[in-house]
């Protein structure tokens, strides 16, 4: 399970087009971890500074992540993950991301992993071992056209441009 400081993520400039001055900010968060979930093969939990009344928000929660926001005024984010990185660690993997220095050397305490968000935006950004070894995509891998039928669309398409 990865335990994301949200605000952290989105403030430090890494993850493009998203910026803390922006009203959907953490939506927008969501979303992109939601596309690059699968990739990392465990669950998320992003955790955002702030919210009223706090706690989970089934409204952004799916996908593979689940986002949390501190009760305003009574916890912060690091806060919340570090008990939840405590709750959490009974036969589970936990890495914590943030570049909170004081949460991580907290969470390295219980016993977890944890990233800098510029570690964790690499592991994100990584090619897949296919790609890393020259392997076709998926769409090349299905792609099985013959000569003739190839020549078959190009005719189609040369068609079209000439207003057949």
């Amino acid at each position: 399970m990865y335990l994301i400081d949200g605000h952290n993520l989105i403030g430090s400039g890494q993850v493009p087009g998203i910026r803390l001055d922006q009203e959907d900010d953490e939506y927008r968060l969501v979303q992109w971890l939601r596309a690059r979930q699968p990739k990392l093969r465990q669950s998320i939990v992003v955790v955002f500074d702030g919210g009223i009344p706090g706690g989970t928000s089934q409204a952004l929660s799916g996908g593979g992540v689940t986002a949390v926001f501190a009760a305003q005024m009574r916890d912060r984010a690091d806060r919340v993950i570090f008990e939840r990185a405590k709750d959490e660690l009974i036969g589970k993997d936990v890495v914590v991301v943030s570049n909170d220095a004081v949460l991580r050397e907290a969470a390295k305490g219980l016993g977890t992993e944890t990233l800098v968000v510029s570690d964790f935006m690499a592991r994100v950004n990584k090619p897949s071992k296919r790609r890393q070894a020259g392997g076709p995509t998926r769409l090349q891998a299905e792609a099985k056209l013959s000569k003739a039928e190839v020549e078959e669309w190009l005719a189609l398409f040369e068609e079209r441009e000439d207003g057949v």
